[in-house]
């Protein structure tokens, strides 16, 4: 069930989507660069808006202001990597999740690494935060699950 069928956005709410690990996406050992989990969990961010069709414009937007990730475990080539944003905190203009990245085999999803970003919704023409728009957040409502 999505969170829109069940009432408006709220913590505890997630997204998920699986990435499948590109062979470039490795270093010398055959595991996932450090680096790229940034970029998993910015590809996280980038449907969950996406799919969403959450109103954007020249003028106002969403800004990353804080990402850091703890490695649990490495993830080899070839992987699918499940990577799952947790809502754990709306404020007036940011929105905080927690973000975990597990590699999945069959039916089950093991963390290798949990992670969290910090999201502001920017007036960019002002250069300041913006209270979250009611349209942007019933978006994100439509396409994540309770």
């Amino acid at each position: 069930m999505t969170a829109a069928e069940n009432g408006p956005l709220r913590v505890g709410d997630t997204y998920e989507i699986d990435v499948p690990m590109r062979w470039a996406d490795a270093d010398a050992l055959n595991h996932l660069n450090n680096a790229v989990y940034f970029r998993y969990m910015e590809e996280g961010r980038i449907s969950m808006f996406y799919t969403s069709h959450a109103p954007q414009s020249s003028q106002f937007g969403p800004v990353v202001v804080h990402c850091s990730c703890d490695f649990k475990k490495s993830i080899v080539y070839p992987a699918t990597v499940r990577v799952t944003h947790r809502l754990i905190r709306i404020g007036r203009s940011s929105m905080e999740h927690e973000v975990d990245l597990s590699v999945v085999d069959g039916d089950k999803a093991e963390l290798r690494a949990q992670g969290r970003s910090v999201m502001v919704w920017m007036d960019f023409k002002a250069d300041k935060s913006h209270p979250w728009p009611a349209d942007v957040l019933e978006a994100l409502s439509r396409v994540m699950k309770r």
